[in-house]
């Protein structure tokens, strides 16, 4: 019992990592592609958020998905097929409409899922086993096996070159990573500005960061919201 125990734990543990990797893709994810991330496993519980819009309506549902077929060049378009939810239970897909919905709340044969080939969608769970390797989420540890820093750990590409890092995450369709870690590890890298720092760019360079913030405070709060290698000790220029 223990043996088993300790296998669904860390079979959890790894979709809980898998699932916050796919999502951190933002608003590339179709049915299709998130299908092929999980190494094919169904069903999978997922979520839209058409063009990032985000409700109480649209948390409210998500569909479970129990067959897909990809279809187009490269299989990244097709068809999903499952059941719509709402609230948690099954319901009608249009609330309004229920005879014209796309799944009703008796349907016992999974159904066509509009927009399974468009972005937005989110994963939610991973109901099935899969039945071939899920993407590789690469750890802090791990070498890169693609890129101009091929054969680099992640950790060593996040403290060289973190711009390459940022423009790989969104534009790779087959890199993902854990996020939190590569947050963490980023925060090594970000010098925090003291009231008594001088700046050493920009329009008031050679100016302490407590006489910029007593001149013109709008230009640090400027600064704070574009700058990526600092940030300003705020806390302390109030007090």
């Amino acid at each position: 019992m223990f043996v088993i125990y300790n296998c669904t734990l860390s079979y959890s543990m790894n979709n809980e990592k898998l699932i916050k990797a796919i999502n951190a893709k933002g608003l590339s994810n179709s049915l299709i592609s998130i299908y092929y991330n999980i190494g094919r496993a169904l069903p999978f519980r997922a979520q839209r958020f058409p063009d990032g819009r985000d409700s109480k309506w649209y948390r409210s549902q998500f569909v479970e998905v129990h067959n897909v077929k990809p279809g187009g060049k490269g299989g990244k378009y097709g068809e999903a097929y499952g059941f719509y939810y709402r609230n948690g239970e099954r319901e009608d897909a249009w609330e309004n409409d229920p005879e014209h919905s796309w799944c009703k709340k008796e349907d016992t044969e999974p159904q066509s899922v509009p927009c399974a080939a468009c972005g937005s969608w989110v994963l939610l769970d991973i109901l099935g086993e899969p039945t071939c390797e899920p993407t590789k989420v690469y750890g802090l540890d791990d070498k890169l096996e693609f890129g101009k820093h091929k054969g680099n750990t992640l950790r060593e590409v996040i403290h060289s070159d973190y711009k390459w890092f940022k423009w790989a995450i969104s534009e790779s369709e087959h890199f993902f990573c854990d996020i939190g870690e590569v947050r963490k590890e980023r925060e090594k890298d970000i010098r925090v500005l003291k009231p008594e720092d001088q700046l050493d760019f920009g329009k008031y360079k050679g100016k302490t960061v407590h006489e910029v913030f007593d001149s013109d405070p709008n230009y640090l709060v400027w600064l704070s919201q574009n700058a990526e290698d600092f940030r300003i000790d705020f806390e302390r220029l109030e007090n």
